[in-house]
């Protein structure tokens, strides 16, 4: 081949410059060579990650309260902190961890080195997040203490703080392993699908393992299934970088926050995510005061929830293929909307029925399943849009996103807690209802946001 037919992307380079440029095409080219003729094998080993993270997250939500204010209970288990501190506390951990977001991503966009951006991250984070978890359910002291109240902010501050600088250099890296829009959505569908079995399997199992065999086993056998989870990624290839000067963190923030795609995604995905939080919170009420049915209906109702979100991801693809991202979100929003309206107006005019609520609950939670996909897939479609940082800065925008998602996450418990206030019983379901009325809003609320963002692909 003739010299002068080669391009390159900068003009007037040295001969050594070329040469590198060269190499630098080369490696690219033999990194997408591997990942095309063993991606499946690398894609599932990167999606046992997130099965770890919410296997992890699912257990320690399902029991930590439990743990340090049992009330009375058969095992005599001690209250080593009342509700309200542990509350708060857990609470100061999921904030603590929502602000080091954008800064783990920052980490991560900057670090240089033979073992890549992403990986040194998930082995530093894996060990914290583990030993964290076990600790928090093993505490040193056995009695009531404020030495408690210490001890569980800070190894909760510890948790949420490994969490995230597990989580943004793990997604960040997703663009790499599936670098063609399809490719995103069948590599987000198994990311979402290992999410929900690792949350269905830590808030359905840590209950039945602590009752069985106490805390200790519990977290032994739940801590050496995510320790081999949320390393198994490792196994997966990263393309290692040339070195580049770092970035300016705020200056990178500014610019995400100035990208009009990234407004209307991450505010259509902020208002899923308050409303998928609203509806984790109450359907233990909505057994109680909707249907009137004992509090372990709200069990099933949870499952009907995840149920539906867990079809909707099998049937995804196709819908996407057809209608492209912006289309199905905005579609899958505005159905789980009108489902809710349903519900709500069954709660208020028709006699309880636990058949109409079977029927309808998951029906309307098939739109959930997009909230759970598509923004994996769609992220890189945004960073795209930003041509002065955009992919030097991968990880800060799935940091920026992650900060965004806690903040709307607690404001969906926020909103639920006050509305439940107001009455959630069979005889003043008033919250209740007015929960549903909420969790409807934001999912249409979503779908202006998604009506509002630019890219049709």
């Amino acid at each position: 081949m003739d010299c002068a037919t080669t391009s390159y992307p900068v003009g007037n380079l040295s001969s050594m410059s070329r040469l590198k440029q060269g190499f630098e095409n080369m490696r690219f080219s033999n990194f997408k060579r591997i990942i095309h003729n063993n991606s499946k094998i690398f894609w599932l080993f990167y999606a046992t990650g997130f099965f770890g993270v919410f296997l992890m997250n699912s257990a320690l939500t399902s029991i930590l309260l439990y743990r340090y204010d049992p009330g009375p209970n058969v095992d005599q288990l001690p209250v080593l902190v009342p509700t309200f501190i542990a509350g708060s506390a857990f609470f100061a951990g999921r904030v603590i961890g929502a602000i080091f977001q954008p800064i783990a991503g920052y980490l991560s966009d900057s670090t240089q080195g033979k073992w890549g951006k992403r990986r040194p991250y998930l082995v530093i984070s894996t060990p914290a997040i583990v030993g964290s978890f076990v600790l928090l359910l093993n505490p040193l002291i056995t009695e009531t203490s404020r030495g408690n109240s210490l001890y569980l902010v800070s190894f909760l501050c510890l948790f949420y703080f490994a969490l995230a600088l597990y989580q943004v250099p793990y997604l960040a890296w997703l663009s790499e392993l599936a670098s063609q829009d399809h490719q995103r959505v069948i590599l987000s569908s198994w990311i979402g699908i290992s999410s929900l079995i690792g949350a269905v399997i830590g808030g359905v199992g840590t209950p039945w393992l602590t009752a069985q065999y106490g805390f200790a086993v519990m977290t032994t056998v739940i801590g050496i299934i995510s320790l081999v989870m949320l390393l198994l990624p490792l196994l997966a290839p990263e393309l290692v970088a040339q070195k580049t000067e770092r970035l300016p963190l705020l200056s990178v923030l500014k610019a995400s926050w100035q990208n009009p795609s990234f407004r209307s995604y991450v505010l259509g995905t902020s208002a899923a995510w308050s409303a998928m939080a609203i509806l984790a919170v109450c359907p233990p009420f909505f057994a109680i005061a909707l249907l009137q049915q004992d509090v372990s209906y709200g069990a099933l109702l949870n499952a009907l929830v995840l149920g539906g979100s867990a079809f909707s991801i099998l049937i995804l693809r196709p819908i996407v293929s057809r209608l492209g991202k912006k289309r199905t979100s905005q579609f899958s929003m505005l159905w789980s909307g009108g489902g809710l309206v349903l519900l709500t107006v069954a709660s208020v005019c028709l006699e309880p029925s636990l058949a109409l609520w079977l029927a309808l609950l998951p029906i309307s939670s098939l739109g959930l399943g997009s909230i759970i996909i598509l923004p994996n897939a769609m992220m890189q479609d945004v960073i795209d849009q930003d041509l002065k940082y955009g992919q030097s800065a991968q990880a800060i925008y799935y940091g920026s996103r992650g900060l965004f998602r806690e903040l709307s996450t607690g404001f969906g418990i926020l909103i639920a807690g006050s509305l439940l206030s107001l009455g959630n019983t069979a005889s003043e379901p008033l919250g209740v209802q007015l929960s549903l009325v909420a969790a409807g809003l934001c999912v249409f609320v979503s779908a202006w946001f998604w009506m509002l963002y630019p890219i049709s692909k």
